[in-house]
């Protein structure tokens, strides 16, 4: 068998895949175990960033939720644009808000199924409970939700304004 080696992977999608099937995102600060993101002046830095690139068009946030030394967040991001250079350009705009030291790169994933879609928020909002930051997912202030078409969130999440 033929291994072949590269650098990294295509970030493709194939053409049968449905624009409408959210993304699972994870960004890190390159220094893990730092707080970096729990504070309130980042947090709305990471909210105005998120805000600035839908917007602008360049995604559809549905989740966002910040740790402390990193970003789980649920979104759509259309055909036309390149998955990671949406998730640098969502990195490069909060640091020119606040400088900031990132991991190179991300990790997304296609969220393929209503069932597997309800598993990733779930997993995304019981964060800070499993970290020992809450008791109940809905107090970890560093939470927020967009409106969709499908109004995918569960009740308590905190809504930002669509303008």
């Amino acid at each position: 068998m033929v291994f072949i080696s590269r650098k990294s992977l295509r970030n493709t999608r194939p053409v049968w895949v449905d624009d409408n099937d959210p993304l699972f995102i994870t960004l890190c600060h390159k220094r893990r175990g730092v707080n970096s993101f729990d504070n309130p002046k980042t947090w709305d830095a990471l909210v105005a960033s998120a805000q600035h690139l839908r917007l602008s068009g360049k995604w559809s946030p549905i989740l966002l939720l910040a740790m402390p030394d990193h970003l789980h967040g649920l979104c759509r991001i259309s055909r036309r644009a390149n998955v990671t250079q949406v998730l640098g350009e969502f990195k490069r705009d909060f640091s020119y808000r606040i400088k900031t030291a990132w991991q190179k790169g991300s990790f997304d994933h296609r969220i393929r199924s209503h069932p597997a879609y309800w598993e990733k928020l779930d997993y995304i909002l019981m964060n800070p409970v499993r970290a020992g930051y809450v008791t109940n997912p809905l107090d970890w202030p560093y939470t927020c939700g967009w409106r969709t078409a499908a109004d995918e969130l569960p009740l308590g999440v905190k809504i930002t304004p669509s303008d």
